[in-house]
């Protein structure tokens, strides 16, 4: 892989989990979060560049309709789930 898709890849996987972190909804956050990152867990072998730019499109795709989701999610917000207000244990 080019050393300029590698960057792209990983700006666009950075994108997807940053994104997917602002779904309101607990459990929607950690479907997107694990989902993207076994996506690209999966695929981290492809040499192809043609299949390479294939999964890239589609994951840029994938990105807005995060976005979209994000957006719709905050307008019909819910109460926070207990296990979102577990407090970390102190040290």
């Amino acid at each position: 892989m080019a050393a300029s898709s590698r960057a792209q890849v990983l700006d666009l996987y950075r994108a997807m989990l940053r994104e997917s972190k602002h779904f309101s909804a607990y459990n929607y956050r950690m479907y997107a979060v694990r989902r993207i990152r076994d996506a690209f867990r999966e695929n981290k072998n492809v040499k192809d560049p043609v299949e390479i730019q294939a999964l890239v499109n589609k994951a840029k795709r994938d990105l807005e309709v995060i976005r979209r989701q994000v957006h719709i999610g905050q307008l019909y917000s819910t109460d926070k789930l207990i296990i979102e207000n577990q407090e970390k244990p102190r040290t």
